[in-house]
């Protein structure tokens, strides 16, 4: 059972890393948030379990925490029995696959990667996606 779970998430990176070309019927339902490139609206936002979130805190959090901690996301693709959220920084693309937990749908994996596949930690791609929570845009 462990190695399925495991073989079905490594299937779905594998997926959202190649999320990015046009649809054609009879495949996944992706939606971008129509907010994705302005600032988040002001919300309420629940404590980090830790203070200051880190990425192992990810792992765990409620499809309602993780977006009252990190925004909305730039991309959200539905791919049963998961959803993956895609948060698309300038150093990184921070995924979050989420499945259904009882009452809740739950993050119980996440990757990072970057652009060109240079290199960047967890920790700088998450503080990247947390830091334009309170940043205005550049652009």
């Amino acid at each position: 059972m462990k190695s399925t779970h495991l073989l079905m998430m490594a299937s779905l990176t594998l997926v959202a890393a190649c999320g990015s070309g046009s649809q054609t019927g009879g495949g996944p339902v992706v939606t971008a948030s129509p907010n994705a490139t302005s600032p988040r609206a002001e919300t309420a936002t629940l404590p980090s379990r830790t203070g200051r979130l880190v990425p192992e805190a990810l792992k765990g959090l409620t499809a309602a925490q993780a977006e009252s901690e990190l925004g909305a996301p730039s991309f959200r693709r539905r791919d049963p029995p998961a959803e993956i959220w895609q948060y698309r920084v300038h150093a990184c693309t921070l995924d979050l696959f989420l499945y259904d937990e009882g009452d809740s749908r739950v993050v119980a994996h996440f990757a990072v990667r970057s652009p060109g596949g240079t290199s960047v930690s967890e920790r700088a791609c998450l503080d990247e996606v947390l830091a334009r929570q309170v940043e205005p845009p550049t652009s």
